[in-house]
C-alpha cells in the first residue's frame, strides 16, 4: 500500500493552491513554515531528520486529540514556530521540495525499513503512509485547502 496516483495528484493540486495569501484556520505557523513542516514529517519517516526526544508523550494523548479534531503537539525538534523545523526559504521552492518529498515516500519499496517514529515508536508502512495522509489532510485543510 502506498499513495494511490490519485492521492498524489490530489495533494498536488491542493499545495498548488497555497500562496502567500493562504492564512491558517488554526494553529501559529504560516503557509511556508506548514510545507517545511510537512516535508519534515517525510524527514523524520525516513530518518534523515530526528526528533530530540522520544517516547516523552504518551501515543494515546496523541490520537486522542487528532481524533478530537484538536493539535498535536510537534515532536521537539519539529516545531516551525518554536524554530526548530526546516528553515523555510522561498515559498514556491519549499512547495517544490515538499511534492518531491510525496512522491518519493510513494515510490519507496515495500521492505523499505522507516525510521523510528518520536510517539508511536517502531510503526509498519501501512501505519506511516495512515500517519502520513492524516498529517498533510490535516495541515491543508488548516489552510483551507
Amino acid at each position: 500500500m502506498n499513495f494511490t496516483h490519485e492521492q498524489i495528484q490530489s495533494y498536488f493540486s491542493r499545495i498548488e493552491k497555497l500562496n502567500w495569501e493562504s492564512k491558517p484556520k488554526f494553529g501559529k505557523m504560516n503557509v511556508n513554515q506548514m510545507v517545511c513542516h510537512c516535508s519534515d514529517f517525510f524527514r523524520m519517516a525516513t530518518g534523515t531528520k530526528k526528533a530530540e526526544e522520544y517516547g516523552i508523550v504518551d501515543p494515546k494523548k496523541v490520537v486522542e486529540l487528532s481524533r478530537s479534531g484538536k493539535t498535536a503537539p510537534a515532536p521537539k525538534g519539529f516545531g516551525q514556530v518554536e524554530g526548530d523545523g526546516t528553515s523555510p526559504t522561498e515559498l514556491e521552492n519549499d512547495k517544490g521540495i515538499l511534492k518531491e518529498y510525496i512522491l518519493q515516500f510513494s515510490e519507496l519499496d515495500k521492505g523499505y525499513e522507516f525510521a523510528e517514529h518520536p510517539y508511536f515508536g517502531l510503526i509498519n508502512r501501512e501505519r506511516w503512509i495512515e500517519l502520513a495522509n492524516y498529517h498533510l489532510n490535516h495541515h491543508l485543510k488548516q489552510f483551507g485547502v
